[in-house]
């Protein structure tokens, strides 16, 4: 009985909150990068030129994720705007849409520009 409860104690104790999942979980990318870019460097322009396809894809659907999940958080219990969100994101023409976005809007910051597309079919 006592083991059982200090094990209980220390498996509590290791879980971690979501905010400290999602603050580990952007370290370690950070961490993992090799080519080190000042946030003021990390633009549409950036994304576009420097990162490799794969690269691409998986930072813009983070970007993407982590809209939606706002999103979900303004509007809870509500999840229509964040289904929005990722039904956008999940369209036909979109991979198209964002390229033309960050082509015309290099400078940019790429969670602006896609707030702004994404405004655009799911509202504020």
């Amino acid at each position: 009985m006592l083991r059982n409860r200090s094990i209980m104690q220390v498996n509590k104790s290791l879980k971690l909150s979501k905010y400290q999942q999602i603050f580990f979980i952007i370290l370690g990318m950070l961490v993992a990068e090799t080519n080190v870019v000042k946030a003021s460097e990390l633009n549409a322009g950036f994304v576009m030129n420097k990162m490799s396809a794969d690269e691409q894809v998986s930072y813009v659907a983070g970007v993407v994720e982590g809209l939606a999940y706002s999103r979900y958080l303004r509007d809870k219990p509500d999840q229509s705007g964040m289904k929005c969100v990722y039904d956008w994101y999940a369209g036909e023409n979109v991979t198209r849409q964002v390229d033309q976005w960050f082509k015309r809007h290099p400078d940019k910051p790429v969670g602006v520009l896609l707030h702004v597309l994404i405004k655009k079919e799911c509202g504020a």
